[in-house]
């Protein structure tokens, strides 16, 4: 698989913004193929782009059509961008993980299927 592959997700828990479950956990499930875990690294460098504002980094590993749904909204990479860099500056930082992935290859195109486990900040007592 080529290194430049566009590739779509389409994940089952994709309320990943502000809905995190604070437990952090790496990849849980062995993948089967070389393939299949550059797919994991590809979500994974998503979240990694996104934790450290690294536009460029998260630009390299997305398709120039590359939209993510969240709350019922839909984003693409600059908004969503802009919107995880708003956050960080407000001092709220989340941590995303790929856990139990269900990849798919499927000629150029793979999709991916995952539970979000990671940390949200927590929101002030009442």
């Amino acid at each position: 698989m080529s290194s430049r592959l566009h590739i779509t997700l389409a994940t089952t828990a994709l309320a990943l913004m502000f809905s995190a479950n604070p437990v952090t956990a790496r990849a849980q499930q062995k993948l089967v193929t070389a393939d299949q875990a550059q797919i994991v690294n590809t979500v994974s460098t998503i979240f990694t782009a996104a934790l450290t504002d690294d536009v460029a980094k998260f630009n390299s590993v997305i398709a120039s059509d590359f939209y993510i749904c969240d709350g019922g909204v839909r984003f693409n990479g600059d908004a969503i961008m802009a919107l995880i860099k708003a956050q960080n500056a407000a001092g709220k930082r989340y941590e995303w993980n790929v856990t139990e992935p269900d990849v798919h290859i499927n000629g150029i195109t793979a999709w991916i299927a995952y539970v979000n486990q990671g940390t949200s900040p927590t929101p002030p007592a009442p």
